[in-house]
């Protein structure tokens, strides 16, 4: 009888044990479900609908308009014809850059390189999460950012129908939190870029915003 006691608390220590080593892996593991019907972004998407998106820029102290026109594709390539407006200028500055899956555009004219590091920051940065398929579903996580110390989630935090500069549509609200503030960034399905941000700096502070004023996409599924 003494045998078997022995036998039966060596495998409560063994199984303890065990436990003790897998219950960290199960206690920071985090289920991302989503719905299997979710449809799935990715930075570019609707692109080839050809749409011409209109977008108010804010950054810092600079303000303008950037008339994006996404234009016939080319085999497997296609282009972007951007025309910028800065605020309380006539004058208009335009580039066409060749559409890459980052949307990072270094080599630009002179007169066009501020503004395409504005938008690099601002218009063009759901690249950093979006450049393979997310989710579009309430509760989808897209990815880490560690601020400081910190360390958020950027997630898919509410759906609703919202009214934009361009119109109303079925957005899909991805935030995070920075301090005191909430970082927020729109996307609508079969566009191919975000149609509004709000975001803040470590600080506090504004730190740029943007938004679709206007939008012509003819043969976009929705838009149509």
């Amino acid at each position: 009888m003494a045998s078997i006691k022995l036998v039966a608390l060596f495998a409560i220590v063994i199984v303890s044990a065990a436990a003790g080593l897998i219950w960290p892996f199960f206690t920071n593991l985090h289920f991302n479900l989503v719905p299997s019907t979710a449809s799935l972004w990715y930075m570019g998407k609707g692109s080839k609908y050809e749409p011409e998106m209109v977008y108010r820029v804010s950054f810092n102290n600079t303000n303008f308009t950037a008339d994006m026109k996404f234009l016939p594709m080319q085999g497997q390539n296609q282009s972007l014809l951007v025309q910028i407006k800065p605020s309380g200028s006539n004058n208009t500055i335009s580039q066409t850059v060749q559409i890459g899956l980052v949307y990072d555009y270094p080599n630009v004219s002179p007169e066009a390189k501020p503004y395409f590091d504005i938008l690099d920051q601002s218009v063009f940065s759901m690249r950093d999460y979006a450049t393979t398929n997310q989710y579009l579903a309430k509760g989808a996580e897209w990815g880490d950012l560690y601020i400081g110390a910190n360390h958020e989630k950027l997630a898919v935090t509410d759906v609703s129908i919202t009214s934009f500069g361009f119109g109303s549509a079925n957005a899909y609200l991805l935030s995070y939190r920075i301090g005191a503030n909430e970082n927020k960034f729109w996307i609508v399905d079969n566009l191919p870029l975000p149609v509004k941000a709000q975001v803040y700096d470590f600080n506090g502070n504004l730190d740029y915003t943007f938004e679709l004023a206007s939008l012509k996409a003819p043969s976009t599924p929705g838009f149509s």
